[in-house]
């Protein structure tokens, strides 16, 4: 049976409590969004998708050996936007600061790692970010967009990081769930 995989960086609950006042002024606008539910906010490192069940003990030792020389550090989370930009915005995302590219080299070696399993090699180069609502249609963009801007630099603080998860996403009518399976701890 095939699940639906990826690995992520889970937030804290403080993070979790300021992006979703974020959200609350945003939704103020009456844009067409859909949000993500606070439970559900996480930073994806790699998007692996529907893989056979049986293969899910080969992907937990591949993100341990993507970790294996990675220390836990700091992320910042400041500033808002929008993918892939103002004159079309599809995502709504609060900025990951990570000044030292931990992310980045992460998410490299599991890019590359996974391709053994058949995961399609990522094109487009991985930005961190938070992705906190996806604009369903155009109705009230501009207010939308004038709302976020108000938030431009807006600091939402900093979390430690110490764990990479690998997550399953269950796609269900009232929309997605998320399931921890397993935590990969930095050292």
């Amino acid at each position: 049976m095939n699940i639906r995989l990826f690995v992520a960086v889970e937030i804290s609950e403080e993070i979790r409590k300021k992006l979703a006042e974020f959200q609350e002024g945003l939704k103020k606008v009456d844009a067409d969004v859909s949000w993500v539910t606070p439970e559900n906010l996480h930073i994806t490192v790699k998007f692996i998708g529907s893989l056979d069940e049986e293969k899910k003990e080969t992907v937990a030792t591949i993100i341990k050996d993507a970790v294996t020389h990675i220390k836990p550090f700091n992320l910042d989370y400041r500033g808002v936007g929008v993918l892939p930009a103002e004159k079309s915005p599809r995502v709504i995302f609060a900025d990951v600061i990570d000044t030292s590219r931990v992310l980045e080299k992460i998410h490299e070696s599991l890019d590359k790692q996974f391709m053994t399993l058949g995961v399609e090699h990522e094109e487009r180069k991985f930005t961190a970010h938070l992705t906190v609502g996806r604009i369903k249609t155009r109705r009230n963009v501009k207010r939308l967009i004038e709302k976020l801007n108000s938030y431009h630099g807006f600091d939402f603080g900093s979390d430690h990081v110490a764990q990479v998860v690998l997550m399953k996403s269950d796609l269900l009518p009232k929309g997605p769930r998320y399931t921890k399976l397993q935590g990969v701890d930095l050292v």
